[in-house]
């Protein structure tokens, strides 16, 4: 019987929501963290243990599954003592790396890890199955998604919810889009197009968010932008980067209300399917709405894991959950359960 129904491995913004919401739904819960601060705020047990430290792999044995929050930059070593322990997992790092190389080993360790299990890569992805599985041959997936303030917020209109040299490589990554079923690189922060939401007009632009969806070729055409305040993408190509990362540093300490804006727009046998959803900073709890949609889209994959419920074994992408009709509706409920409200609209 394992001590812990989860362990996070990462208390930074991300792992602290996951980790106290899944407490206050009366699961045993505990934290591993190098960062004393990100510890002091989870009210679990915590442990203040480096990723290169061997005793995370003991820690995580006591524990029925994992959700690996590290940043970007050592997440796969995360990966890496998951599988050593053989424990199921979720992970929401989005690593540069390709996870899908470690399909094989994890599938010998007999674990099965869903990877990219967040807002975008994630709940996207999800939504991308979920029409596959009911439209068969997909034509084209336009991906919409960013967080901004909730009010303009002068001079950068900026809020910082990850980790600022992870938000700083989005911005600087290859872009992968599909065309005709092949897949293209394109600069980051082009292709800029305006885009509405509730009645106010943004702009997006490309982002390598697609992931594991240029894998097995989902759909003809596929992009993934970011959506931003008008002017963004300007501002973040005239900046130098030094100057733009302590920015980006300097706003990631600030408290700014916000608001998460996710549109799905998918095209296939002459039918349209548009998912989409808006969600608010929660001021009673002090969740940003990026931690909250990506924290408990995560959350909800991992309530699922626990109960058994997604069998298959290696690594498992988000686009194969929302395939799955019946665990697309328990990552939607799940959602639910917190005020995220995923809308689905058919057009023909």
């Amino acid at each position: 019987m394992a001590t812990f129904d989860f362990c996070i491995l990462g208390c930074g913004k991300q792992g602290q929501v996951i980790g106290t919401r899944l407490l206050d739904l009366g699961y045993s819960v505990c934290c591993i963290d190098i960062n004393n601060n990100n510890l002091s705020r989870f009210k679990g047990q915590g442990f203040k243990i480096s990723v290169d430290d061997n005793r995370i792999t003991d820690i995580l044995k006591k524990s029925e599954v994992v959700i690996n929050a590290l940043p970007s930059k050592i997440g796969i070593k995360g990966l890496l003592k998951i599988i050593e322990a053989n424990k199921n997992a979720v992970d929401i790092t989005f690593v540069e790396e390709d996870t899908t190389f470690y399909d094989g080993i994890a599938k010998d360790h007999d674990i099965g890890i869903v990877v990219d299990a967040g807002i975008a890569p994630g709940l996207s992805n999800m939504c991308v199955g979920h029409a596959k599985s009911s439209l068969g041959l997909l034509k084209d997936v336009k991906i919409y998604v960013g967080g901004v303030p909730k009010n303009p917020a002068p001079p950068y209109n900026l809020v910082v919810h990850f980790n600022p040299e992870d938000l700083l490589s989005e911005y600087e990554r290859p872009v992968r889009i599909v065309k005709d079923w092949q897949t293209e690189f394109v600069p980051p922060l082009y292709g800029i197009e305006e885009v509405v939401f509730s009645g106010k007009t943004y702009e997006a632009f490309y982002t390598d968010g697609l992931r594991t969806l240029t894998k097995k070729r989902w759909a003809r055409n596929m992009f993934e932008k970011t959506v931003r305040y008008k002017g963004h993408a300007e501002w973040i190509k005239n900046t130098e980067k030094h100057t733009l990362l302590n920015i980006l540093r300097e706003y990631a300490k600030k408290d700014i209300e916000d608001m998460l804006l996710f549109r799905v727009h998918i095209e296939g046998k002459g039918h349209k399917i548009v998912y989409e959803l808006i969600d608010y900073y929660d001021k009673e709890r002090k969740e940003t709405a990026m931690s909250r949609t990506t924290g408990y889209t995560a959350l909800s994959v991992a309530e699922i894991m626990l109960n058994g419920k997604i069998t298959q074994k290696g690594i498992i992408t988000p686009e194969e959950i929302g395939k799955n009709q019946d665990l697309f509706e328990q990552v939607k409920n799940g959602l639910h359960r917190f005020g995220i409200d995923l809308t689905i609209s058919q057009v023909n």
